[in-house]
């Protein structure tokens, strides 16, 4: 082995393993870095960015999943969270859009929509939102980090935001 193949095996191997110490330990650096997981019970993705103007922290997508903390799905409605936010992100960029515009894409939904929207799955960016919004109990089937803040009871696969699950 000559230096010069040496030097590109030790450039690789120190690339390789600071990947990986970052995909290890990324949810406890998330809150210096400007991605990733943070905690806040809201999802920060390019469709709440669009719709609320919130950072994007690409949340909830396959590098950040983000599960039981921000990013909450829910099978049953799944469908109409993806047309919402898709017809959002399409008409309503960095603060500007318009709300008319926003209303007639939900109620008509253009074709790029409707593909969009086609695969219903929490692998969908678009078909998740933020858990403070969630009103149902996950039963870690066809709902993942939902929580009923009415619920008295804590259920394996809730946020830990509910006041019942915290400390649990």
């Amino acid at each position: 082995m000559d230096v010069e193949q040496f030097v590109l095996f030790e450039v690789l191997f120190g690339i390789v393993i600071s990947v990986l110490l970052f995909f290890t330990f990324y949810q406890n650096f998330s809150a210096v870095l400007p991605v990733g997981c943070n905690n806040n019970d809201i999802l920060e993705n390019q469709f709440t960015s669009a719709q609320y103007g919130y950072p994007n922290r690409l949340e909830g997508t396959p590098l950040f999943r983000c599960y039981g903390t921000n990013a909450c799905y829910n099978q049953s409605s799944a469908y109409q969270t993806c047309l919402s936010n898709e017809c959002y992100y399409l008409n309503w960029h960095n603060g500007q859009g318009s709300y008319s515009a926003v209303q007639n894409c939900i109620a008509a939904p253009p074709q790029t929509v409707l593909s969009a929207c086609r695969v219903v799955s929490p692998s969908n960016t678009a078909d998740l939102f933020s858990c403070y919004q969630s009103t149902v109990i996950a039963n870690n089937a066809t709902m993942i980090g939902n929580c009923d803040m009415s619920s008295p009871v804590c259920v394996k696969g809730d946020s830990p935001q509910c006041p019942p699950c915290i400390g649990q």
